[in-house]
């Protein structure tokens, strides 16, 4: 059983991480203010970068506007991988100085991720309208948290990795 306990605590940390977020992700404050700005951005962004290679782009709130319209929603914003990347690294025995660059550089890479996929939902939505709610719902999700989980174990057997003392160069004979 002592083998076990371990696993046992990360799973139990990991699943009250999960928890307090999806609680905070409740709350009026989230819901109301900081979601609803954080959507905007991500229309801003996306709509910015697509503005360099479509001439017509325009971004009103969290829609962006051009051969193809797509709103960005609750759900389509990276939160929820993040969540589940985050929860992982918090619950794993590692350090925090460990933890924190995983943390800042796993979250950054899943947020670029999701202005590729913004875009790439348009430019589906412009030469292949049949194909967006598959790409948008399978193809995307599915691939959402299987980076998170490959960036989790990348972080994770980084965190692990022991590290190896810096050699100090001899003094200079003369």
């Amino acid at each position: 059983m002592h083998g076990k306990r371990p696993v046992l605590r990360f799973v139990l940390l990991f699943a009250l991480f999960m928890l307090v977020f999806h609680l905070v992700c409740t709350s009026a404050f989230m819901t109301e203010l900081v979601f609803p700005a954080y959507l905007r951005f991500n229309a801003r962004v996306s709509g910015s970068i697509l503005g360099l290679f479509e001439d017509q782009v325009a971004v009103a709130g969290q829609s962006i506007h051009g051969r193809y319209a797509l709103t960005i929603e609750r759900g389509c914003d990276a939160i929820e991988p993040s969540a589940l990347f985050l929860s992982g690294v918090l619950a794993f025995p590692s350090t925090l100085v460990r933890k924190l660059p995983g943390m800042l550089i796993g979250t950054v890479c899943l947020m670029v991720l999701n202005m590729v996929r913004i875009i790439s939902l348009f430019y589906i939505g412009v030469y292949w309208p049949s194909a967006f709610e598959v790409a948008h719902v399978s193809v995307w999700q599915a691939l959402f948290i299987f980076s998170a989980i490959v960036f989790w174990v990348l972080w994770a057997v980084w965190s692990i990795r022991e590290v190896q003392p810096v050699p100090h160069a001899a003094p200079e004979q003369r």
